[in-house]
């Protein structure tokens, strides 16, 4: 864009045209708080970095506003262009989905070929709500069938490759645009209905989270095996001593007891070319995932528990998977038992077990966050200090995560306090909703689903912390409000 911007001349007036752009300059000076952040940094090589990585926010604006405005015609081409990459990038992960390469995937975030299975779940719902915006505005009954399709698979993708940040981003997206709907149509009618739906939506979602929770506890009501002391084997079992996994249980059972460790594993070595010291297909130490298998089974850990393993339950230790109950849920219902069990295993363990969930380990980085803020209200740590930081906070907590674990906040909203203060998270806030409120884009379905997506984001991803949300932000915001106008919907 640069090499076209240059050849195409004009410097001067494109220039201009940018610093009399207010809307360009406002988006564009989301990276002058990344600059200002320079003054009091210590670590300039992150801090350098940082800004290499979110370059794209300011010359992307910078370079569009340049040029002649985009056509709507031009501007549908892209978006074309965009949901026709989005589909490709998805049929190929369907080819890797069905066994092509010969690719084993223990985890279905590997089904995100290009780039993080974050990013690509958001890029799929951008697409999949633009697909909605073409199919209103086809006039062609055939073309039209064709954006439903594409809209259908869209969807179908968030839930085949378990792109679960994507598909709740969708749905709370989705409940926003019924929402706006409502309150500004015009007709009684319409409006009542729509708001109507949106409140039953929410009631729907409360009742199913709800039977989630109380389907979890009746399942995990405490059920204790009768103690005995020998196995068939004549192995003496041990019971665990460690106040953190006194408690922790797997289908009512308590993981850590009943073991006759030497038998156990002598058995399991015997059945899998995996070793029950080593870890399991999705780097997890293997034991563990076995003990808590054998034990969502209703069955003591011994020789005779994996005698009776099935050769399907045997490949489901390998690729990691801890109940015997996940065989038989879709992603989706086993994505939430994971985090109410993740919950209740730290509740109980009083904070200790987090590692390795991404839940409980997002919680301990907010309230990481949190602490740094409140000793940096103002003006935060500077640009290059953020990792810094919050490696001295977790010292300081003696934070039960493993050093490997200790991210930033994962929350973009914190992570602009954390680096620049309540000044600078005040002015990103502005630089953010300026457009929306001045060009009255709120009115604009297409922009406010875009919008969404990306606000919904940031709640649990530091989404301009890599080039990739960066670019994915500022392009798309960038085209949209030099592009659109309130009118369309």
């Amino acid at each position: 864009m640069f090499l076209v911007w240059v050849i195409d001349g004009n410097i001067s007036e494109k220039i201009k045209a940018f610093y009399n752009n207010q809307t360009a300059l406002i988006i564009s000076s989301i990276y002058l708080i990344s600059l200002l952040g320079l003054f009091h940094t210590s670590n300039f090589d992150f801090a350098f970095d940082d800004l290499r990585r979110k370059f794209s926010i300011f010359g992307l604006p910078f370079l569009i506003s340049g040029f002649a405005p985009i056509t709507k015609k031009e501007l549908n081409f892209l978006f074309h262009i965009f949901i026709v990459g989005v589909v490709v990038a998805t049929l190929w992960s369907l080819f890797i989905y069905l066994g092509g390469l010969n690719i084993t995937i223990v985890e279905t975030r590997a089904f995100s070929r290009f780039n993080s299975h974050i990013r690509f779940g958001l890029e799929i719902t951008l697409a999949a709500f633009l697909s909605l915006y073409f199919f209103k505005k086809e006039t062609s009954f055939k073309v039209k069938i064709l954006w439903v399709a594409t809209f259908l698979w869209m969807i179908i993708s968030l839930f085949l490759f378990n792109l679960f940040t994507g598909a709740a981003v969708f749905g709370f997206t989705c409940l926003l645009l019924v929402f706006l709907y409502g309150i500004f149509s015009k007709n009684k009618l319409k409006k009542r209905i729509t708001l109507f739906v949106f409140i039953g939506l929410i009631i729907c979602g409360f009742f199913f989270i709800k039977k989630s929770f109380d389907n979890f506890y009746s399942d995990n009501n405490t059920i204790s095996l009768k103690e005995i002391p020998y196995s068939k084997e004549g192995g003496k079992y041990q019971n665990t001593t460690d106040p953190a996994q006194l408690f922790s249980k797997e289908n009512g059972y308590y993981i850590n007891r009943n073991i006759v460790w030497n038998e156990f594993s002598d058995a399991w070595n015997k059945r899998s070319d995996l070793d029950f010291n080593g870890k399991d297909l999705k780097g997890q130490n293997l034991k563990e995932t076995l003990i808590r298998f054998i034990t969502s089974k209703g069955q003591r850990k011994d020789k005779e528990a994996i005698d009776n393993l099935s050769e399907k339950e045997i490949i489901a230790v390998e690729h990691g998977v801890p109940n015997y109950k996940h065989l038989k849920m879709n992603n989706y219902n086993l994505r939430i038992y994971k985090i109410i069990w993740e919950y209740d295993a730290y509740a109980k363990s009083k904070g200790q077990h987090i590692n390795g969930h991404s839940i409980l380990m997002r919680w301990t980085y907010w309230k990481t966050a949190i602490n740094i803020i409140k000793q940096h209200i103002f003006v935060g740590v500077g640009t290059g200090d953020v990792q810094d930081a919050f490696n001295l906070q977790y010292e300081r907590e003696n934070s039960p995560l493993l050093k490997e674990n200790r991210l930033r906040s994962h929350n973009q909203y914190l992570s602009y306090w954390v680096a620049f203060g309540v000044i600078g998270l005040l002015y990103f806030l502005f630089c953010l909703f300026y457009p929306l409120i001045s060009k009255q884009l709120y009115r604009n379905y297409i922009y406010i689903a875009f919008f969404s997506i990306f606000l919904l984001s940031m709640l649990t991803e530091d989404t301009l912390e890599t080039q990739v949300g960066a670019s994915f932000f500022v392009f798309f915001n960038t085209l949209f409000v030099l592009s659109l106008n309130q009118k369309e919907d």
